[in-house]
């Protein structure tokens, strides 16, 4: 794999922007779980310092995290980082003027510290999501490595089951960022834990971006068309690498596809409907955005917050989906009961 990157490198523009449609049960599932009891008056103007702004997971972080600030009487306020740590810290630099509270996803994995001092500096509480950042209070996120781990043992267990033959993998990654990264390397030591003789073929940067992942799937399955596992760092990326493999005339029933997110509604047809698209690690964005803003209300009482409020993922195939995604009407709809009940790692294999 590539060495990590402090900051995007490509030139590609943005993919245009997913389309979240909440769920109708949506408030429902948000009222199931109960408000931080605030002590004083709790912060107004919550600032969200967001970075894939275009994805569809962070169109739903923004969209739960706006409801359930409001919830609480607060509002959210979001800047798009655009995938520059440059571009945050200016948009840091405003909002901290503009809001009582920040939550943060970092750009890269070096540089957002600055969006730290700044907050500090008019003593404002900062939640960071996803992606460690030094000094930092409390991090929500998942424990990447080890969740990566969860489906490379799945795929190795369950692949006999669709697919024949020794298994030859293009891991789909994102280099630059450490969680994502970490997700690749548990990934691999996790299949190779049950089918140790499998073959990983090679690992390519798609950028989170669809497009950009169909075109380097297509340069390495062009040489090895006897590819038959994907693994992506997440679902988007695992889309784009498949559309590569069909549009080379390749066939469907022989290759095998593990995602990471399970975040949006298209990810989740993709799964019960009986195609390549056979397991992801579900992330549960929706928990994630309630988690964040819940936090920022924890960090105003002055509570004890862990450093890494790790949050739960499950390899979830077709048969287990509906456990936390019941399907009413057409739309499926995250049940946070259920999702907040899954039992979490206490520590991270590798950080």
């Amino acid at each position: 794999m590539a060495p990590e990157s402090k900051e995007r490198q490509s030139t590609t523009q943005p993919p245009p922007m997913a389309r979240y449609l909440p769920p109708s049960g949506l408030e429902g599932a948000l009222a199931s779980l109960p408000l931080v009891s605030v002590r004083s008056k709790g912060p107004r103007r919550i600032g969200y310092l967001v970075n894939y702004k275009f994805h569809i997971w962070y169109q739903i972080l923004m969209e739960v995290m706006d409801r359930r600030a409001r919830q609480y009487g607060a509002g959210l306020v979001v800047a798009d980082s655009c995938q520059s740590v440059e571009k945050q810290i200016e948009a840091a630099q405003a909002l901290v003027r503009q809001v009582d509270a920040l939550i943060l996803t970092p750009a890269a994995t070096e540089g957002p510290e600055v969006v730290l001092r700044l907050a500090e500096a008019r003593k404002i509480p900062v939640v960071v999501e996803a992606n460690p950042v030094a000094g930092m209070q409390t991090l929500i996120a998942i424990c990447d490595y080890d969740a990566g781990v969860k489906v490379g043992r799945w795929v190795g267990q369950k692949s006999g089951d669709f697919i024949g033959g020794p298994l030859k993998v293009l891991d789909v990654a994102l280099p630059w960022l450490r969680p994502c990264l970490l997700r690749s390397q548990g990934f691999v030591d996790g299949l190779r834990a049950e089918a140790p003789e499998a073959e990983i073929v090679a690992s390519i940067n798609g950028e989170a971006i669809p497009e950009i992942a169909k075109r380097e799937a297509i340069k390495v399955l062009h040489d090895r068309p006897d590819v038959n596992v994907i693994f992506a760092m997440d679902d988007e990326s695992a889309e784009g690498a498949l559309e590569g493999y069909l549009e080379l005339g390749l066939d469907p029933d022989r290759v095998l596809v593990a995602g990471f997110g399970l975040s949006g509604d298209k990810e989740k047809d993709l799964l019960v409907q009986g195609g390549p698209l056979k397991v992801s690690a579900a992330m549960f964005p929706e928990y994630v955005a309630v988690r964040c803003v819940d936090q920022v209300f924890r960090i105003w009482n002055q509570e004890s917050v862990p450093l890494h409020d790790v949050m739960p993922t499950l390899a979830v195939a077709a048969d287990s989906i509906r456990r936390f995604y019941p399907k009413n009407n057409g739309q499926w709809c995250p049940d946070l009961r259920a999702i907040s009940a899954i039992p979490v790692e206490q520590n991270c294999i590798r950080v």
